[in-house]
């Protein structure tokens, strides 16, 4: 009877995969806070603006695309009123 050939091990197997690419913006990655888009830092100097950055009451900014402006102000009350995070979007690309 022939011999099995020897498996490989988990961490074996995963030393052979080709690293993965990891999604890199630099410093800036920035998503909305109402649909978790993400926003390109360019797309905040452009006329109309593409995104915007929002500030709560106590002066922190939040990104919001301009599509979502209602959404990102209604979010932002929210936070004020009760004092809590806001609730952001999950983040997708």
């Amino acid at each position: 009877m022939a011999q099995r050939e020897k498996r490989l091990t988990k961490r074996e197997r995963k030393d052979l995969e080709p690293k993965r690419q990891k999604h890199d913006h630099g410093e800036q990655h920035i998503h909305c806070i109402a649909c978790g888009r993400h926003l390109e830092p360019e797309s905040f100097e452009t006329t109309p603006p593409g995104s915007l950055f929002l500030k709560c009451e106590h002066g922190s900014e939040f990104p919001s695309c301009a599509a979502c402006e209602v959404e990102s102000k209604h979010r932002l009350a929210e936070h004020d009123k009760s004092g809590k995070p806001v609730t952001t979007a999950r983040a997708w690309h």
